[in-house]
């Protein structure tokens, strides 16, 4: 089974699932998660040091989709986010929660460094964008 790091800001607070409303995550990449689509995932955080340390399972999910993401970002800013066949047009503040964070400016911070190009939605629900 493939296995996915998360930052402990993702992990409930029992230590045993996403935090909730978490219903996605996204990954660089596109074309390698495509492929998982159907799969279960193990996700995982690091016991200490990324890398070197112990990886910490703490619970597994079921990727039942994967979407492409579209990130434009120029001099450290997230200008644009676009989702390959959207069904409608969605709040920048639903896409944020969607993805764990309490707000899009939230999550423009964590997604500053993200290099522009295409991404994938790694859906953990049945919904789709």
């Amino acid at each position: 089974m493939k296995r996915i790091s998360f930052n402990l800001r993702f992990v409930n607070e029992a230590g045993n699932d996403l935090i909730p409303g978490k219903i996605h995550t996204i990954r660089q990449n596109y074309d390698y998660w495509e492929k998982f689509e159907g799969r279960e995932l193990a996700l995982f955080t690091w016991e200490g040091k990324p890398y070197r340390s112990k990886q910490k399972v703490f619970c597994v999910k079921k990727i039942y989709h994967v979407q492409k993401l579209f990130f434009t970002n120029q001099w450290g800013l997230l200008l644009h986010i676009s989702v390959e066949e959207m069904r409608e047009q969605i709040a920048r503040e639903t896409f944020a929660k969607n993805d764990g964070f309490n707000n899009f400016d939230e999550a423009l911070e964590w997604f500053h460094d993200y290099p522009t190009g295409e991404m994938g939605i790694l859906h953990f629900t049945d919904f789709r964008y």
